[in-house]
């Protein structure tokens, strides 16, 4: 099974389309849906994304922007993963570990839940080039204008 970690930056481009309205996570999410990415398949979704998501969210309306409030991305082949004792745990040591040492934030829980579920980490934040030999990483800003992460599913 194919499991993919949504990192913060990915989710947000879900909702923020370019001036051509493409988006490359939801061309990416809708890859699962027509059957382009084949087999089966688990949408991982960090619990801290959500509140993330949510924050980003309130400010863009507090700002005057325009977002949508609602997602529709939770189905079957997707779960939240729990930010707990056990994560923490199994966390420890992996987090002193060169590259991961150097992450900061939130960026350390979604490097290390993608290590621990041998899942891909999709995302738009550069900054996890650091543990980019020891995570499969899809970073969505290598396919602004086209869906260039397809090769890894040739």
């Amino acid at each position: 099974m194919k499991k993919f970690v949504w990192d913060t930056s990915a989710l947000i481009n879900l909702k923020e389309p370019n001036s051509q309205g493409y988006s490359p996570a939801n061309s990416f999410m809708k890859d699962f849906s027509d059957g382009w990415i084949e087999g089966p398949y688990l949408n991982i979704f960090p619990a801290i994304a959500i509140f993330e998501l949510s924050a980003i969210v309130a400010r863009k309306h507090r700002e005057g922007g325009k977002m949508l409030r609602d997602f529709y991305i939770f189905n079957d082949k997707s779960k939240i993963y729990d930010i707990d004792q056990k994560l923490a745990e199994k966390s420890y040591d992996l987090a002193a570990t060169s590259g991961f040492d150097k992450l900061r934030g939130a960026d350390l829980i979604f490097a290390c839940i993608a290590y621990l579920e041998d899942a891909f980490l999709v995302t738009m934040d550069n900054d996890f080039k650091t543990v980019s030999d020891k995570i499969k990483i899809i970073n969505l800003n290598e396919s602004i204008n086209t869906a260039n992460y397809r090769k890894l599913f040739n």
